[in-house]
C-alpha cells in the first residue's frame, strides 16, 4: 500500500505540474495552417520563405508594465513601442527602467531598421528618443496623430536631428520588414485620424488608447495580431470591416490584459492558439484583468503568455510552424 500511495502521490504531482505549465503557457509550438486566407496560397507562401531560407522571430520583451515587442526578419530589426523610461510597479516607482536596452543587448541588437510607436502613453513610448538615438532608427513610424506627451515630442525631435525618416500610417497601409515579412495596418482609420487631429487642435481629449496602431504580422502562413492599447470599440469596428481577416495564430493581448480590451468580437475573429500579455509583476491596474482571462478560457485558448510570470516570450517561424519559448 505504501508503494501505491508513493506512486500516485508522484503521479499527481506530476499532473499538477504539466496543468501549470499548460496554463502559464510556457513553451509551446504549432502550425501554421489556421492563419487567414487561401490555404493554397498560404502554404505557396510558407515554401517559397522556407526555399529562401528566411525566418522571423518575434520577441514580447519582459519591460515591466508596459510594451515592447521587438521582430527580426531574415533582412531587417524592428521594434514596436519601447516600454517606459521608468517605473511604476514592483516596489519600483519612480526607479529608470533600462530593462528594454538589457533585452535588446541579451537579442545581439545594434542597429534598428523601423520603431513603430503605436501611441502616445509613456508606457509605450518612454524610450523612443533613447531608441532613435542610440540603434540609428532608419523609419519612425506612427498614425500622424499630432499629441503634446513629452516623450512623443521628444523622439519626433530625436528623429529630426538623426535624419530619421518619419512614416505615417493608417488602416489600409502595408509595411514591409524584409525577407517575406508583411505588417498591414488594420487601425486607426483615416477618418479616426482626422476627426481625432481636430478634435486635438479644438482643445478636446479623445481616447489615445483607440489611436493605438494595429497590424496584422504575416510570414508565410504564420500570423500575429499586434494590437497596442487599442480598446473594445475599435477591436468591434476591425471585426466589423475586416472578419476573417483577423485570424491569427498568436494574438498579443490589448492593453495589458486589460478588461477593456478582448472584446468578444475580436477573439471569434482572430481565433488565436496563443495569446501573449505584456505585463509588470504586481502592478497598479491588476493587469491582466481576470474577466479577460476568462475570457480566453472561455474560448478555448489554452496557451497564455505572461511576461509578469515568463519573463521575455519568443516566437519563431519558419513561414509554417511555429514555436514558443519564455525567458523564465
Amino acid at each position: 500500500m505504501k508503494r501505491i500511495s508513493s506512486f500516485m502521490g508522484s503521479f499527481i504531482c506530476c499532473l499538477l505540474l504539466a496543468c501549470a505549465l499548460l496554463l502559464t503557457g510556457c513553451g509551446g509550438q504549432g502550425t501554421s495552417g489556421s492563419a487567414g486566407g487561401s490555404g493554397a496560397g498560404q502554404e505557396a507562401k510558407a515554401a517559397e520563405a522556407k526555399a529562401a531560407g528566411n525566418s522571423l522571430t518575434v520577441k514580447v520583451l519582459d519591460v515591466g508594465q508596459g510594451d515592447a515587442i521587438l521582430i527580426q526578419t531574415g533582412s531587417q530589426t524592428i521594434l514596436i513601442d519601447t516600454g517606459d523610461d521608468k517605473y511604476y510597479e514592483d516596489g519600483k516607482k519612480g526607479k529608470v527602467n533600462n530593462q528594454l536596452f538589457d533585452e535588446l543587448k541579451k537579442a545581439n541588437v545594434t542597429a534598428i531598421d523601423k520603431l513603430v510607436l503605436t501611441h502616445a502613453h509613456a508606457d509605450h513610448i518612454g524610450k523612443a528618443a533613447q531608441v532613435i538615438e542610440k540603434y540609428g532608427v532608419k523609419e519612425l513610424v506612427y498614425n500622424g496623430i499630432p499629441s503634446t506627451n513629452k516623450y512623443f515630442v521628444n523622439a519626433l525631435k530625436a528623429a529630426k536631428a538623426q535624419g530619421t525618416k518619419q512614416v505615417k500610417v493608417k488602416a489600409g497601409d502595408v509595411l514591409d520588414f524584409g525577407s517575406g515579412v508583411t505588417y498591414e495596418v488594420f487601425s486607426p482609420t483615416a477618418q479616426q485620424i482626422k476627426d481625432d487631429t481636430a478634435a486635438i487642435k479644438a482643445g478636446e481629449k479623445p481616447d489615445i488608447n483607440d489611436q493605438s496602431v494595429v497590424g496584422r504580422l504575416s510570414f508565410g502562413s504564420f500570423a500575429m495580431l499586434l494590437t497596442g492599447d487599442a480598446e473594445s470599440p475599435v477591436e468591434k469596428q476591425m471585426a466589423a470591416s475586416y472578419g476573417s481577416k483577423l485570424q491569427c495564430q498568436i494574438l498579443k493581448s490589448g492593453h495589458h490584459g486589460s478588461k477593456s480590451s478582448s472584446s468578444k468580437e475580436l477573439l471569434q475573429d482572430v481565433k488565436p492558439e496563443a495569446v501573449v500579455i505584456s505585463a509588470g509583476a504586481n502592478n497598479q491596474y491588476g493587469h491582466p484583468h481576470d474577466v479577460t482571462l476568462n475570457k480566453y478560457k472561455k474560448q478555448g485558448i489554452k496557451q497564455i503568455y505572461r511576461t509578469d510570470q515568463n519573463g521575455t516570450v519568443t516566437i519563431a517561424s519558419d513561414g509554417k510552424g511555429y514555436s514558443v519559448s519564455c525567458g523564465k
